[in-house]
């Protein structure tokens, strides 16, 4: 056998809970044993997901960015929202697509507090994007879900 990613991590947690678990002297250990199985598994999702969920999350980043630029009247925020939707990760390592992504949910931060501060005005444009950004910020967090146990 040959393990390759999430297999190989999926087949180390398999050993742990075939081998160290019965093995194991007393119940902390056997508990410590089976959180780290947990946490294996998580990894294994990890490894199998990463990339996918980080271009997705920049790709819906992009459009938003891009749909909110024209009502933006603070120029450093547009600025740095259009350097964010042309700006490309280095490469497709995880490292790479993770820091792009790390700079462009700094900007959608500001964006956030941008618009809801413009909402707590009365901004009518503001509340629609307002609720397109917490919308982003669903599927975000259902994106890095995790099929577990816990």
């Amino acid at each position: 056998m040959i393990p390759r990613g999430s297999e190989g991590v999926r087949h180390l947690a398999t050993r742990v809970v075939a081998d160290l678990i019965p093995k194991a002297v007393d119940a902390y250990t056997a508990a410590d044993l089976g959180l780290t199985t947990a946490l294996l598994d998580m990894v294994a999702q990890d490894y199998d997901r990463a990339v996918e969920v980080l271009v997705a999350d920049q790709s819906d980043m992009r459009a938003l960015f891009e749909a909110a630029l024209g009502s933006i009247d603070d120029a450093a925020l547009a600025a740095r929202m259009s350097a964010a939707i042309t700006a490309r990760p280095a490469s497709l390592h995880v490292k790479d697509q993770s820091a792009q992504a790390d700079i462009a949910m700094r900007v959608l931060i500001d964006l956030h507090a941008y618009v809801e501060d413009a909402e707590a005005r009365g901004e009518a444009r503001a509340s629609a994007l307002n609720l397109k950004i917490w919308t982003f910020l669903d599927v975000h967090v259902a994106r890095r879900a995790y099929d577990s146990a816990f």
